[in-house]
Order: C-alpha cells, then structure tokens, then sequence
C-alpha cells in the first residue's frame, strides 16, 4: 500500500510510503483457484511406432484470478476510489490439441 508522498522522509523511490500504523505485505488478494486438465490417448502404430492425442486445458473453470491489486492508497486521510481494486488477471482458460506420432 502506497501513499505517493515520501512520508517517512527516505528519499526512497519510487516513492513508496505507507500511511501510518500499516506494516508492509497488509493487502492480501482474494484466492486463487486454477484447474488444469490433461488427456492423453495412444494409439499403436505397429512395431514400436505409436501416435498419440493429447487435450490439454489451462484454466479449466475460465475463473478470473487476480494476481494484482491497485495498492496506490493516494495522499491524505481519504483512499483512492480505485485503491484495492483488481489490477491485473490470470490468463483466461486455454484449450490445446496435439497429435504425436513416436517411431
């Protein structure tokens, strides 16, 4: 959490003050809940050739994680409207499909 000032008088920059009576790693993002998925099937090919299809999902529940939070609390005794909100998300789901073939 940042004011924007140099409150404590550091010379610190960027300038990253906190207001008063908070200590440092205060704001917590909300959890995090990431399913990936993966299916593989194989197929023999004779010998020891073989193909293989594989599925893949990243993200499978497409939940909107957020990694990062607006921390700017602003200057003064009131916030920022946009302080603690969502900053920045996980990437969205992601589905893959490959084919292999081993010889």
């Amino acid at each position: 959490m940042l004011t924007g000032t140099d409150d404590e008088r550091s010379r610190a920059y960027p300038l990253a003050s906190r207001p008063l009576g908070l200590g440092r790693n205060t704001l917590r993002t909300p959890r995090s809940i990431n399913l990936d998925l993966r299916l593989v099937k194989f197929f023999p090919y004779g010998g020891p050739r073989r193909l293989d299809f594989t599925a893949e999902a990243f993200n499978l529940l497409n939940r909107p994680n957020i990694v990062a939070v607006n921390a700017f609390y602003g200057s003064g005794l009131t916030s920022l409207p946009s302080f603690g909100t969502a900053a920045g998300f996980a990437a969205p789901r992601q589905i893959r499909f490959s084919i292999d073939f081993e010889f």
